[in-house]
């Protein structure tokens, strides 16, 4: 899996020019809907749909995540689903890019070199998922030394640095 993933941030991160927030929001709930699978799994227990594993999650009380960020996984699923839909009016992917630069204490609109706002925005959106997928992988028992958002902050930034605690 980390294999398809590296490959899906390397092709997005390669072109940053042509990053799409459509393509992130429909092949990024692939990766995140693994990684909360094996949380839950770890866990021992099950969930049919993504809402579901996101509510079992949430009564977890998982030490190291905030309740925010299941609400975070809550707008992502929300902003695929306008993302299918075609609502392209609708910016609900940016409420979970918000509650992720939060959590981690950042602002990617200062942190994100761009001056055009979309693409400064769809490169925030790429750095919260990373970051987002990598806090999942890691409740899931994975070690942490696996890091695609250093690669994605090492692309569009200046400077990084970045801790799971």
């Amino acid at each position: 899996m980390n294999q398809e993933f590296d490959t899906f941030i390397q092709q997005s991160i390669n072109n940053p020019e042509q990053l799409c927030e459509d393509l992130l929001l429909q092949a990024g709930f692939d990766f995140l809907k693994v990684q909360l699978q094996a949380y839950l799994d770890k866990e021992g227990v099950t969930a049919l749909t993504f809402t579901q594993a996101i509510k079992v999650a949430r009564k977890l009380n998982h030490h190291e995540t905030d309740a925010r960020f299941w609400s975070a996984l809550e707008a992502f699923y929300l902003a695929v689903g306008d993302s299918i839909d075609n609502d392209t009016k609708r910016k609900r992917w940016l409420r979970f890019v918000n509650i992720i630069e939060e959590l981690q204490g950042y602002t990617g609109s200062q942190l994100i070199n761009d001056k055009r706002l979309r693409n400064k925005r769809v490169k925030r959106l790429y750095l919260a998922f990373t970051l987002g997928w990598e806090h999942l992988r890691y409740i899931a028992g994975n070690e942490d030394d696996y890091n695609p958002s250093e690669l994605v902050l090492a692309t569009f930034t200046d400077a990084f640095d970045h801790d799971h605690d």
